[in-house]
């Protein structure tokens, strides 16, 4: 542009000493999860939905994928996911679109190795989530268990459990919505 003199030299000088190394999000997947929870809790916000919890196996998905892009192909993949996921309070690898989990599930066939002896000791080290997943899943069965404990305390009236809860009628109702809890 430079030379076509559609840009100026000077500025452009000035510019290049102003580098920023962005690593592509493949090399970092330790930052999908925060990343995914923050972009996905905008989303809701954005269009009036009850904020969504991750499987761990929506998140192993996510992290296992090779990204071409960066951020921004995730936000694209979430948008689609939260889309694909409609008023369901979990995201699930089925929520993501078919290219992804057709990899996912390649990679997970070729690597799949034969039981050996010590496949019995690291079985319980397989079936245990990782600690922000078990977080969001104790958080979430904490979270049912106060509203389901709210409404029978209140005997549904939601102005009262409103006002114990201290939280917003919209917000009860989302969050019952959300757990699948009937005033009744």
């Amino acid at each position: 542009m430079v030379q076509e003199n559609y840009f100026r030299e000077d500025l452009l000088f000035r510019l290049n000493s102003f580098v920023i190394e962005l690593p592509p999000l493949r090399e970092h997947p330790e930052d999908i999860r925060e990343l995914a929870r923050y972009h996905i809790d905008q989303f809701c916000e954005r269009h009036g939905l009850t904020p969504k919890g991750f499987s761990p196996e929506f998140l192993d998905t996510l992290k296992a994928y090779h990204w071409h892009g960066n951020v921004r192909e995730l936000v694209n993949i979430l948008d689609r996911a939260l889309a694909a996921a409609r008023f369901e309070p979990t995201l699930f690898p089925k929520h993501l679109p078919l290219d992804i989990r057709v990899l996912r599930a390649r990679a997970l066939a070729e690597h799949k190795a034969p039981p050996s002896e010590s496949a019995s000791t690291n079985s319980a080290a397989r079936t245990l989530p990782n600690i922000h997943d078990f977080r969001d899943m104790a958080y979430a069965q904490a979270e049912k268990h106060y509203l389901q404990d709210l409404i029978a305390l209140c005997d549904g009236d939601i102005k009262e459990a409103c006002r114990i809860a201290g939280i917003s009628q919209s917000r009860l109702y989302a969050l019952l919505q959300k757990h699948n809890i009937s005033r009744a």
